[in-house]
């Protein structure tokens, strides 16, 4: 009796977790989508660019010397780094902020 109930449990809970989702379909739109600007709208902290660039790039690698490249070069490494090290924008802009402050300008 106990194993019948126990395959009845499992069944049911394999039904149930594998029935498809009902999700709403937007069919038609009646008012135009929202598009937010997020460029700019962080003020940079330098303090916590400092903890996320230590934090974050020296999972990878070891840290490079920030004065070693001109605030032009960093654009172009953090365009490609920021992405990689899976920062949301925010943490980019805070990381970009305290380079390009203690960069060779």
């Amino acid at each position: 009796m106990k194993k019948l109930i126990g395959f009845i449990v499992l069944n049911s809970f394999i039904v149930i977790a594998c029935h498809k989702k009902s999700v709403p379909v937007i069919t038609s739109r009646t008012t135009k989508p929202v598009i937010l600007k997020t460029e700019g709208i962080y003020a940079p902290d330098t303090v916590a660019g400092k903890t996320l660039f230590v934090n974050y790039c020296n999972r990878c690698h070891g840290l490079p010397d920030i004065p070693l490249y001109s605030a032009k070069r960093w654009d172009i490494i953090l365009t490609s780094m920021i992405p990689k090290a899976r920062l949301s924008k925010e943490q980019g802009a805070h990381v970009t902020a305290y380079i390009k402050l203690n960069s060779n300008n």
